[in-house]
């Protein structure tokens, strides 16, 4: 019986089918012919004996030999084997390949092992080489471990043996290859070619090329010396293949690339391919049409009806549904679908319904009037956005009333997930004014139906504290027990980064009600002007998580990548303490499988938030019909207030391998100093953590990583494998690592360094299972060092089974900020008075003795004493306030008052008096002195009769004469001395 799905490879390439029941029309044009292949096998007949009928110019020296094994059986055109240990294989001769360097391959096959989990994957569906593995060969693999195809070659040969040859492997899809390009297996039947040359081999799906590392062996298949050849084998001792063989041909020529699409598209099962390309008969929403069907390129137009308008994008065609009115009637569409390959192109229409509304125009506005509110509207604090279009095909504008000096509206909508919306811009009253009041109309619009409402916003002034920060908050889970998929938090003592305090008693303070119910991955951060939190957390339990679409090999964080949440928790506060309700927000679009580790932060130059997470990307937006994953993705969006979010689009997007857990990119970090962004993730291809920069933050990466040389605005290398090969201080090495956290130290942090990166070194990388603490001075250098020997497991706040922190957040805050979580979460900690000092006063050179211990009163009414380190004294007179940190929990700031007096000197001598004035001469009439002229006014007394004493003038003016004959003598005596001394001087020279 000949199998439905095979055309005879003798047939001329381009010959057109017309296929019939499936209304499809062909064309085609002629093609170069292949030529005829030295070996074909098409299997539509049993073996003979166990003989395989060659059907090539090889003739009989080409029939090959068949092992049934066990469960080997011929049906529907097609030898099915059974695989394992004592599965069914055929050996092909290589007489007449030997020695040849160009060459081509083609099988067509089913893998019936995909979904396997262990090395029952490690199987051959077909295999090239020398008996004996160290000396190289070429296999195919359809599935292999990770769920690619993988066609290599290896590197040793003949010449260049490797006991290990395996390890030599290049080529698509080997195991721990960067394996960029590269396809996932396929349950479908499906053709697999290999074209040899002189330079190696190129490997093919279905007539396109496996891209990726290529597989370069000088010599080609003649390196390997003497060949031999199997179908579902190998010359390693694995377990058959699991296969289902429709086709088997070597050419005696290396095909071209056009000659091997071509080959595909004569051999393609075309009918049945576009029979399983599925259109649903009704639609009423949007949804996507197929760019390709099992390799064939599928283009998409709408030939009547206006309900369905197509727009193509590289991964599919999007479909936007336009119901018609309640009352109009459904609409029909038809759309039809070209598919091509090569030189042949098939067609075939879909019919297509789409029903009236459900809802009359009047009913849509006033339920989309209804839906609208702006989130915290009287408490605004940062740009907010609102809605553009509403649930029911309403459209909605927005106009700002009153209050245009403190808002504004952006020109442009956003595109979102959840609809587009428009930014309210917002410019906040300064510091200590009053709180504005702004006001809103929105419009909403459906039809020829027009419907308005009214909304008030109050937008608080900024924030009066400009304090530095002066400690630190943690947000953290510890995996599994206590704080397992639940949100803790802890509290730095004072301004340590590597002390910590324990809150709440060790146990979680968030959890969730949405999703997945389970929380990890938390993020917190300040808004841009300081005075709110945001919290973000990934949606995810993994806890009992059943298997993703029943496949075995996809439980826990392996189905969490195919069917996991497109959702992002939020929480936002103004205090750290009293956070509002949680929201359960869409950021994903449906082909993602995961949404993993958010982070945010703000970017002045587009003024919004950029949100950040990892994601695994498919071509289906179904996640039933995945069955395997793919490789992260870091995705990025942007937000005014972490309620509209804008389309993801894709930041990090390179292929690392393609390993059980997929060897993508995760957990991305990030901080700026001054205009560059530094941003820190894991390599999941190394399992390592590497440092890029850029000055555009929204810069992306498509291909391999970046290399330390680009323009600032891309990102460029910094540093890879961080922290690789130093001790992590816990007696292990750290080697491996992921959700980092960077943050920087704040100014007299006591430790001293510019910037931190606390990365979790979990057991399955070698770690102790918690944070391992790294640093720099010079974030710019890339130099981090491993100190967790400064971070001792005393130094961990745990949770009350003892966990502690896994993949978190540490968030600098001020000393007010961190007195609130301490009252709140810790009162036993939290001081809230501190008893006052003495003044204290020394004199200058006098030893200052400050108070050894200050006397706490903590906020549960406890008392204590701690000690005080103090801040350097001056030297210098004056009055200080000499500050200090109490050695308590919380290291509460103390102050005491030093008063320092100069120091008292030696009085200066008394100086000499000056000489009386000489008495006037009352004899001298010129002396204005003179008693008795007449114009001298009346001596005191005589008016009343009374005179001076003249005894004591006299005898006064005696005592100043006489003083003054005393300072002559002194004077004389005082000359003649310093005469006699002049003498003895001159006698002695």
């Amino acid at each position: 019986m000949m199998n439905p799905w095979k055309k005879r490879v003798s047939a001329l390439l381009g010959a057109a089918t017309l296929v019939a029941g499936l209304g499809l029309t062909g064309t085609a044009t002629a093609a170069e012919p292949l030529p005829q292949p030295l070996i074909h096998y098409t299997f539509d007949d049993a073996a003979a004996g166990n003989v395989i009928a060659n059907s090539g110019t090889a003739a009989a020296s080409g029939n090959g030999t068949l092992t049934a094994g066990s469960g080997t059986s011929f049906a529907d055109g097609m030898l099915k084997l059974s695989g394992g240990n004592n599965g069914g294989y055929v050996s092909v001769p290589t007489g007449d390949i030997q020695g040849k360097t160009d060459l081509t391959v083609s099988i067509w096959l089913r893998n019936n092992y995909t979904g396997c989990v262990d090395t029952a994957c490690n199987t051959a569906a077909a295999y090239i080489g020398n008996g004996e593995t160290a000396n190289g060969y070429w296999l195919l693999n359809p599935s292999n471990p990770s769920h690619y195809v993988k066609s290599v070659m290896t590197t040793a040969t003949a010449d260049n043996p490797n006991g290990q040859s395996y390890n030599t492997e290049v080529g698509p899809g080997r195991t721990g290859n960067s394996a960029a390009g590269g396809v996932k297996d396929t349950a479908d039947l499906a053709m697999y070619t290999a074209v040899f040359t002189d330079a190696g081999m190129t490997a093919y799906l279905n007539g396109r090329e496996i891209t990726g590392a290529p597989a370069q062996v000088a010599g080609g298949l003649t390196a390997y010396g003497d060949l031999v050849a199997y179908i579902a084998n190998s010359s390693y001792p694995d377990p058959k293949a699991a296969i289902d063989v429709d086709d088997y041909a070597i050419y005696d020529a290396a095909l071209s690339d056009e000659q091997v699409l071509n080959l595909y598209a004569d051999k393609a099962p075309w009918e049945d391919i576009i029979a399983g390309v599925a259109v649903p008969e009704q639609v009423d929403a949007d949804f996507v049409l197929p760019n390709t069907a099992s390799g064939l390129d599928v283009a998409w137009s709408v030939t009547s009806g206006d309900a369905i308008e197509l727009t193509r994008d590289a991964n599919q065609t999007n479909a936007s549904v336009t119901r018609p009115n309640k009352g109009e009637g459904d609409a029909t569409v038809t759309l039809h679908a070209a598919f091509t390959l090569g030189d042949r192109t098939e067609t075939k229409d879909y019919t297509v319904t789409v029903p009236e509304k459900d809802l009359s125009a009047e009913e849509s506005a006033q339920k989309d009037l209804d839906a609208l509110s702006i989130h915290n509207a009287d408490d605004i604090r940062t740009n907010f956005s609102v809605p553009a279009e509403g649930a029911n095909d309403s459209t909605i504008s927005w106009t700002i009333t009153a209050g245009q000096e403190t808002a504004s509206l952006s020109e442009d909508e956003t595109t979102g997930l959840n609809g587009a919306f428009r930014t309210v811009n917002v410019a906040r009253p300064a510091a200590g004014a009053e709180a504005a009041t702004v006001k809103l109309r929105a419009t909403v619009k459906n039809g020829d139906v027009v419907k308005t409402r009214d909304f008030t916003v109050t937008v608080q002034p900024m924030p009066a504290d400009d304090a530095k920060d002066e400690a630190y908050v943690w947000a953290f889970f510890t995996g599994e027990g206590v704080g397992g998929e639940k949100i803790s938090l802890a509290a730095s003592k004072g301004n340590n980064a590597l002390d910590w305090n324990t809150l709440n008693d060790g146990q979680p303070l968030f959890t969730s009600d949405q999703g997945e119910q389970g929380l990890r991955d938390p993020f917190i951060m300040k808004s841009k002007d300081g005075d709110k939190f945001y919290m973000l957390a990934t949606d995810l339990k993994i806890s009992g998580r059943p298997n993703a679409n029943g496949l075995g090999n996809l439980n826990g964080f392996a189905g969490a990548q195919v069917n996991g949440s497109l959702y992002i928790e939020v929480w936002e506060s103004t205090d750290l303490v009293n956070w509002g309700e949680q929201r359960h927000v869409k950021v994903s679009s449906d082909y993602a499988g995961n949404t993993w580790a958010p982070e945010a932060y703000w970017d002045d130059e587009i003024g919004k938030y950029v949100v950040y997470w990892a994601s695994n990307l498919y071509d289906t937006g179904n996640s039933a019909d995945r069955t395997n994953m793919t490789y992260n993705r870091m995705m990025i969006t942007t937000t005014d207030d972490f309620v509209n979010f804008s389309e993801p689009q894709v930041w990090i997007d390179s292929q690392r391998g393609n390993g059980q857990d997929g060897k993508g990119s995760i957990d991305v970090t990030m901080q700026k100093d001054g205009d560059t962004y530094y941003r820190i993730y894991k390599d999941e291809a190394s399992m390592t953590l590497r440092q890029e920069k850029s000055t555009d933050v929204l810069s992306t990466v498509k291909g391999d990583y970046p290399t330390a040389s680009g323009t600032a605005d891309s990102w460029t290398e910094v540093a890879t494998k961080i922290g690789n090969g130093q001790s992590n201080g816990y007696g292990g090495t750290f080697s491996a690592g992921e959700g980092p956290s960077l943050f920087k130290a704040n100014e007299g942090d006591v430790n001293g360094y510019q910037y931190y990166l606390f990365a979790d070194q979990p057991n399955y990388h070698g770690g102790p299972n918690h944070y391992v603490p790294m640093a720099t001075t010079d974030i710019a250098s890339g130099d981090w060092k491993v100190i967790g020997d400064q971070m001792p497991e005393s130094n961990f706040p745990t949770n009350s089974d003892g966990g502690k922190p896994r993949h978190g957040t540490v968030l600098p805050v001020t000393r007010a900020q961190y007195q609130t979580v301490l009252e709140a979460y810790a009162p036993g900690i939290a001081v809230t008075s501190v008893d006052a000092f003495d003044p204290i006063e020394v004199t200058e050179g006098e030893t200052v003795t400050l108070p050894a211990t200050a006397h706490l009163t903590m906020a549960d009414g406890g008392e204590q004493d701690a000690e005080i380190i103090w801040d350097e004294v001056p030297s210098e007179p004056g009055v200080y306030t000499v500050r200090g940190v109490a050695q308590d929990a919380s290291r509460m700031p103390v102050e005491a008052q030093v008063t320092i007096k100069a120091a008292q000197t030696d009085p200066e001598p008394e100086p000499e008096p000056e000489p009386e004035p000489e008495p006037s001469d009352p004899s001298d009439p010129s002396d204005p002195d003179k008693p008795g002229d007449a114009d001298q006014p009346d001596q005191p007394g005589d008016a009343d009769g009374t005179k001076p004493d003249q005894d004591a003038s006299k005898s006064d003016s005696i005592a100043a004469t006489g003083s003054a004959v005393s300072s002559m003598i002194l004077a004389v005596v005082a000359f003649a001395v310093v005469g006699i001394s002049l003498t003895v001087w001159r006698r002695r020279s």
